[in-house]
C-alpha cells in the first residue's frame, strides 16, 4: 500500500473527522470494530455491490473514511485510490488492511492495489480521464454547499469517458425538514412519540457541522446535471417513519404498499438516496476540464 502526493488537510476537517468520530459515531463503526471492514454495514455493502469492482478496473473512493469500500474493491481485483481530507481516516484504512489476511481471495498482493491520498476533494492531485469508476458513499452531505459543484466537477474530470459514479447520501432532507415535523403532530394518535426535529435523536456526527448539505433527490439531481454527469438511475429507499409510527399493523402494510408504488410518497418518506451516473462519452470542453490534476 502506497501514499500518493499528500496535501495538508484543513484544520477543521482534522478536528471534525477524527479517529474518535470514525470509531464511535460514523455509520458502520460497530461492524468495523467486529471485522475491520471485511463485513461492512448494509449501506456500505450496497455501495460496493452497485460499484461492482473487478479485476483491472481503476476506482477512486472519494471521502473513503475508514476504507471499507476501498478495501473490498481491492480484494476483488480493482486498483483503488482512496481519497479523504482526514489523515485519521486513512490511518484507520491502513490499520484495517494490516488486520486482514494477506491471502484474501487467494491473492497475496491485493494490498498493493490500494493507494491513499490526503487532500480536499475539490482539488484532486490525480490525472484526468484515469478512472473507470468513482464512489462517494455518504460524502456529499458533509461537503459545504459552495464546494459541491467543484467536487463533482473534479470527479467528472478524473473519470474516463463513460466512467461511472456511484453516490449514496442520507438522510433525505425532505424527510427530516418536512415529513417528520408534520407526522410528529399526528403520531400521538397511534400512541407513539417522535420529535419534531429528528436530529435530536441523531448522533453528533449526523447533524450540525458534520451535515451542512443534506440533499433531496431533486437537489442531488440538479447538482449532478450542473456538473455535466449523465444520470442513469436516481432513487430513494427506506421507509423509517412508517415503521416508527405505525408498528406492525395492517395500516402500516397498506401504507407500505402505497409507498412502494408512489414516487411522491417516496420523496417525503424515504430516508436514503442513491444515484448511478456517468461521464458523457464526448463531454464538451469546459473551462474546468484541466482541474487540479497532476
Amino acid at each position: 500500500m502506497a501514499d500518493l502526493v499528500s496535501a495538508p488537510a484543513m484544520v477543521d476537517l482534522e478536528q471534525l473527522y477524527s479517529r474518535a468520530y470514525y470509531l464511535s459515531d460514523c455509520e458502520g463503526f460497530s461492524e468495523f470494530h467486529k471485522t475491520w471492514g471485511r463485513k461492512p454495514s448494509r449501506r456500505l455493502a450496497k455501495c460496493i455491490e452497485l460499484l461492482g469492482p473487478g479485476r483491472g478496473q481503476r476506482i477512486v473512493d472519494l471521502g473513503c473514511g475508514r476504507g471499507e469500500v476501498a478495501l473490498n474493491a481491492a480484494v476483488r481485483g480493482a486498483q483503488v485510490v482512496a481519497v479523504d481530507g482526514s489523515p485519521d481516516a486513512l490511518t484507520l484504512l491502513r490499520e484495517a488492511a494490516d488486520r486482514w489476511p494477506n491471502d484474501m481471495a487467494h491473492d497475496a498482493a491485493w494490498k498493493n492495489r490500494i493507494e491513499t491520498v490526503v487532500t480536499p476533494l475539490d482539488c484532486l492531485p490525480l490525472d484526468g480521464s484515469s478512472f473507470d469508476a468513482a464512489v462517494m458513499s455518504d460524502v456529499i452531505e458533509h461537503i459545504p454547499r459552495p464546494q459541491i459543484l467543484s467536487v463533482l466537477r473534479e470527479c467528472l474530470r478524473v473519470l474516463k469517458p463513460a466512467g461511472r459514479l456511484v453516490i449514496h447520501t442520507q438522510p433525505n432532507r425532505l424527510l427530516v425538514d418536512w415529513t417528520v415535523p408534520f407526522l410528529s403532530r399526528l403520531a400521538w394518535m397511534w400512541g407513539v412519540r417522535i420529535p419534531r426535529n429528528l436530529r435530536e435523536e441523531m448522533t453528533a456526527g449526523a447533524r450540525g457541522d458534520y451535515h451542512p448539505s443534506e440533499q433531496s433527490r431533486g437537489e442531488l439531481r440538479d447538482w449532478l446535471q450542473q456538473a455535466n454527469f449523465v444520470i442513469d438511475e436516481l432513487w430513494l429507499e427506506g421507509s423509517y417513519p412508517l415503521h416508527r409510527i405505525f408498528g406492525d399493523t395492517r395500516l402500516k402494510q397498506f401504507l407500505l404498499r402505497r409507498f412502494r408504488q408512489n414516487n411522491w410518497l417516496k420523496e417525503l418518506l424515504a430516508g436514503q438516496i442513491f444515484a448511478i451516473c456517468h461521464r458523457p462519452n464526448a463531454a464538451r470542453k469546459r473551462r474546468w476540464d484541466t482541474g487540479c490534476g497532476i
